[in-house]
């Protein structure tokens, strides 16, 4: 078919996909369950389900995996300019913080195997960086 040619294309209906089909990882092609959010098998920071990039705590992984995309080009690409290797090395060091100030606690949060007990622990370090970032702009306004 030439290029451009759309008159002469079929229509695929969406009975073409069978109904226990299951969505598969974009990275390894692994068939994953339709309520999964990230692959299981590989480092892919793609969603499967595409609600999770909505969610704010399961989209962490999604908003923040730039970060370990970065930090992989900076440790193992070797065909990367000078200047996009500083640029990632830089933004890593700039985010990295962050991450484990926040990511990192609510990486462990998430590992609770009791729902109320998670829901405890995640309310009380909520109010524990909301408290610290209280105090902190509290002592910057007061230092100027």
């Amino acid at each position: 078919m030439p290029v451009g040619d759309n008159k002469k294309a079929e229509q695929v209906d969406d009975e073409f996909i069978p109904a226990d089909a299951w969505p598969v990882c974009f990275k390894c092609l692994k068939p994953c369950h339709p309520l999964q959010y990230y692959c299981d098998s590989c480092d892919s920071n793609e969603v499967i389900n595409p609600l999770a990039s909505y969610m704010p705590f399961v989209r962490i992984r999604f908003t923040c995996g730039f970060c370990g995309d970065m930090w992989r080009k900076v440790l193992y690409d070797k065909e990367a300019s000078i200047i996009l290797w500083s640029l990632c090395l830089f933004l890593t060091f700039v985010f990295a913080p962050v991450l484990i100030i926040v990511g990192l606690p609510l990486f462990f949060i998430g590992k609770i195997e009791n729902p109320k007990l998670q829901r405890t622990v995640e309310t009380v370090f909520y109010i524990l960086l909301a408290a610290l970032l209280i105090i902190f702009f509290t002592l910057y306004y007061l230092s100027h």
